[in-house]
């Protein structure tokens, strides 16, 4: 029996044989808050220094001047490089498994047609199971260590990981390329896990060291898989450093930052008392918006009470 063709716009460029591995994927866009999950797949991709595997032609996928081509110079020499959306594998010393890595962006359009091309990869290389890192907005505050969520659908994934099993959700609302890959994966029978980053959304400086740290330590930590993040370790110090900066600069954002702070300790301290509750999954975090309509009503209050006599 001849293998099922593959879709037109994956262009695989090498066929390796792997062992029993491990799909982990982070997208720029909607699902990336601080660009903390795709940083995350990029650093791993440099630091083990991967091998190309192939990627997906991103003509069907983009508006072109949302996700702007780039023009490069190389030895004097001009070429344009599209948005990518790369496969690289890498099979480390050590593991029991290899691990394909997929760098991407949510594409803007044919989201169904970009999701059979990635289960396409994993049908073709027997992946038995897929992690997808995400960053999201929160409540959270910017001086604490990055917290971070998810869930799976097998246990093999969750425990590693530190997360929940949980194959059904009560979520309703707006979902972006991880929602949708998370979905059809799990009906085609493949195991999968969502790792979030919880980034503070009164933050604007990007790219969030901190954010990539947390979810790459909780990859080592699990999988065993090694990685020196000395490097991003600096970064995110400095990148703290730099926010706390940001924020003493203004005060209102500065009231507000401690304020969660206050909360985020609070917090903790229920959590010590009843430590029997089952950590929150993406699905029940508060949405960004309604975050920002806090902010701003906080913002105003304080000018409220600095115009008053």
């Amino acid at each position: 029996m001849s293998e099922p063709s593959l879709p037109e716009s994956l262009r695989l460029t090498a066929e390796p044989t792997l062992r029993r591995p491990l799909l982990i994927a982070g997208f720029q866009g909607w699902n990336d808050a601080g660009e903390a999950a795709s940083s995350a797949v990029r650093f791993v991709h440099r630091r083990w220094r991967c091998t190309p595997l192939g990627d997906i032609d991103p003509e069907e996928f983009y508006d072109f001047t949302q996700v702007r081509p780039q023009v490069r110079l190389e030895r004097g020499e001009r070429s344009v490089e599209w948005p990518p959306n790369l496969f690289s594998t890498k099979r480390a010393d050590g593991l029991e498994r290899d691990v394909i890595l997929l760098s991407g962006i949510e594409p803007h359009t044919a989201w169904r047609t970009y999701v059979e091309c990635v289960i396409a990869v994993c049908e073709k290389f027997q992946v038995e199971g897929v992690i997808i890192l995400g960053a999201l907005l929160a409540e959270v505050s910017h001086a604490r260590p990055v917290r971070v969520t998810g869930s799976a659908s097998a246990d093999w994934l969750a425990r590693p990981l530190g997360i929940s099993t949980r194959t059904r959700s009560n979520y309703q609302g707006p979902t972006g390329i991880v929602g949708v890959l998370t979905q059809e994966l799990r009906d085609r029978g493949i195991a999968t896990a969502s790792l979030w980053a919880n980034m503070p959304f009164y933050v604007q400086r990007t790219p969030n060291p901190k954010g990539s740290l947390a979810l790459l330590e909780r990859l080592n930590r699990g999988f065993g898989f090694g990685l020196n993040l000395h490097d991003l370790e600096v970064f995110a110090a400095r990148f703290e450093a730099q926010v706390a900066g940001d924020i003493e600069e203004n005060s209102e954002i500065a009231d507000y930052a401690r304020r969660v702070a206050a909360m985020a300790d609070e917090e903790e301290d229920e959590d010590e008392e009843d430590a029997t509750d089952e950590p929150l999954t993406v699905e029940e975090l508060p949405d960004a918006a309604s975050m920002v309509e806090d902010l701003e009503r906080f913002l105003r209050e304080q000018r409220g009470q600095q115009d008053q006599p």
